[in-house]
């Protein structure tokens, strides 16, 4: 467990570190019974299970907690759960013994399973290799075939039309299969803008380890999206295809806001109206469900649209909901989020860029683990931020938005701001 721990000017974030830190550890399950794998509570508080969507969007929060342990166990039992007799999806959930959860599962032909999740996996668990530079998340043969089988075996399994990408059957019927995480879709879909991004940071994540041919296949899936997939009118981008290959446009949650998370939308003119277009839609129809909405501080933060990104955060943390996945996106959002923290801890690197809004006036985190290095960040609006290298197997590369780039070594402190290019 980690000696992770926040500190403010604004009391209201510090309240919400540690309601969040306590939750979250609430609900970590290793050997809370004989038998249990390393895991934790992953999906609704009235299953006891975890599920590969709730696990994926749990898992930096986890990391920053010391989790590390629950979630190589985790999406290691996922992987191994997609097998040629299920035509390569992973099961959808599993209880912490590691039995598989009947209420989700009737078979090897009929169970639920939604095609982002097939690559959901493969691009967390590939980021939890940037924040752990464990080469077990590389090396272990299980993970290993999975990653090229998600964005290979699986993609030829499903994929009728020969384009690149898979289709669900179009039914809406999850225990068939569906094309999105949207499970009450206005119109079932073949192909779901969701399924699509994040098949493409799937692709991008695994061309990091395996070359640029993978990379090429995403930015083909981006290309042929920017292209075809854009209305206009509405200045928004295509929610999916339905059965019909008729595009379908409109608002729909996930299949929205996912692109812009995922980077599938770009940048530019359309990327900025389709999250106006977002914006908009979230206050005239929001997600019936407070999970949904966790999602919400990592799309506007990527696109520096740091107040919106606070104000649902805000949302997040003034629910206290009992979801687990609230209490640990929470931990997320206020380090990772509100710091802008992209780490490459196999390359010895990390980069910081604030978001913090104009309500916090500093935020400090102590603690934070980038591979074996123990950090501590602290960082005033946009001005300043301060970093402490409390320890570490060697030297540490940190890049500070637009301030430049500095090479730290264990029990090096500096400060820096954006007009100091040299950071010595």
């Amino acid at each position: 467990m980690s000696d992770l721990s926040v500190t403010s000017d604004l009391g209201y974030v510090e309240d919400a570190f540690v309601w969040a830190r306590k939750r979250a550890l609430a609900w970590v399950q290793t050997d809370a019974a004989p038998g249990h794998l390393p895991s934790y509570w992953a999906g609704y508080p009235s299953r006891p299970m975890f599920y590969s969507r709730d696990v994926c969007h749990q898992a930096v929060g986890a990391h920053l907690l010391g989790l590390d342990a629950e979630n190589f166990a985790m999406f290691r039992h996922f992987a191994r759960s997609a097998t040629a007799a299920r035509r390569w999806y992973p099961l959808w959930a599993f209880h912490f013994d590691g039995a598989i959860a009947d209420l989700d599962y009737h078979g090897d032909e009929h169970f639920v399973r939604e095609i982002p999740a097939v690559f959901d996996l493969t691009y967390r668990a590939l980021g939890q290799y940037d924040w752990t530079g464990d080469r077990r998340w590389i090396d272990d043969p299980d993970l290993a075939a999975y990653y090229l089988r998600s964005v290979e075996d699986f993609v030829t399994a499903h994929d009728s039309d020969g384009d690149g990408v898979p289709e669900a059957p179009g039914t809406g019927d999850i225990f068939v299969g569906t094309a999105t995480y949207n499970e009450h879709p206005e119109r079932p879909l073949t192909v779901a803008a969701d399924g699509l991004a994040l098949h493409y940071a799937a692709l991008n994540a695994v061309a990091r380890q395996h070359g640029d041919s993978y990379r090429t296949a995403a930015g083909v899936i981006q290309e042929r999206f920017l292209a075809a997939w854009w209305d206009d009118a509405s200045g928004s981008f295509a929610r999916g295809r339905a059965k019909d290959s008729e595009l379908d446009f409109g608002w729909g949650l996930e299949t929205s806001w996912f692109v812009p998370m995922l980077g599938l939308s770009g940048t530019g003119e359309r990327n900025e109206r389709f999250l106006d277009f977002i914006e908009e839609h979230l206050e005239s129809s929001p997600p019936p469900n407070i999970e949904a909405f966790s999602y919400l501080p990592e799309v506007f933060f990527r696109h520096r649209r740091d107040q919106s990104g606070w104000r649902w955060l805000r949302h997040l943390i003034d629910s206290r909901d009992d979801y687990p996945e609230v209490s640990f996106t929470v931990v997320q959002h206020l380090v990772a989020g509100l710091l802008g923290l992209e780490p490459d801890a196999a390359s010895a690197s990390l980069t910081i860029d604030s978001h913090l809004p104009a309500e916090i006036g500093w935020l400090r985190a102590d603690h934070v683990r980038v591979g074996d290095w123990d950090l501590g960040i602290t960082q005033e609006g946009r001005r300043t931020t301060e970093i402490t290298l409390y320890g570490g197997p060697g030297p540490l590369t940190v890049t500070v938005g637009s301030a430049g780039t500095r090479t730290l070594e264990p029990g090096d402190s500096v400060r820096v701001s954006p007009q100091t290019k040299d950071l010595s």
